[in-house]
């Protein structure tokens, strides 16, 4: 369906809209796991903890949902790339099977003709022929 030089481009694009979502995403991601890193482990009273317990954690969790993300965004939007190229082929085999068909009318019109032709050209010399033969008998009888 698909050769690989379809599959390489279809790749490099999903990479690249991914990459793109992903790094207008990144601030919002950061500004929502620091959040909630802030409100479910920070104790009431802030201490000299809370900066280093972000340094410590805000890293490996993006360290851990990034890369799903990412990956997340890479299939959906090779999939969304399939789907619209196989609705495109789809199309174009409807167009390819009405070339096919006026093709296989225009052969048959053309074998019809060459006929008629080949039939004329024999009645054309067939007559030059009877033309000869009455010419000969016209000179011999007269």
């Amino acid at each position: 369906m698909l050769d690989e030089r379809d599959l390489r481009a279809v790749r490099e694009i999903a990479e690249e809209v991914t990459t793109n979502v992903v790094v207008r995403l990144m601030p919002d991601i950061v500004a929502k796991v620091t959040t909630r890193i802030i409100d479910e482990r920070v104790p009431e009273i802030i201490d000299e903890r809370v900066p280093k317990i972000i340094d410590e954690r805000v890293p490996k969790i993006i360290d851990r949902l990034v890369p799903g993300m990412i990956k997340k965004s890479v299939h959906d939007s090779e999939v969304m790339l399939l789907d619209e190229m196989e609705r495109f082929d789809k199309k174009n085999e409807r167009k390819f099977a009405e070339i096919q068909k006026d093709q296989r009318e225009l052969k048959e019109l053309y074998r019809m003709i060459k006929n008629e032709q080949e039939t004329i050209t024999m009645m054309l010399k067939q007559l030059q022929d009877h033309e000869v033969r009455i010419t000969r008998l016209e000179t011999q009888t007269a």
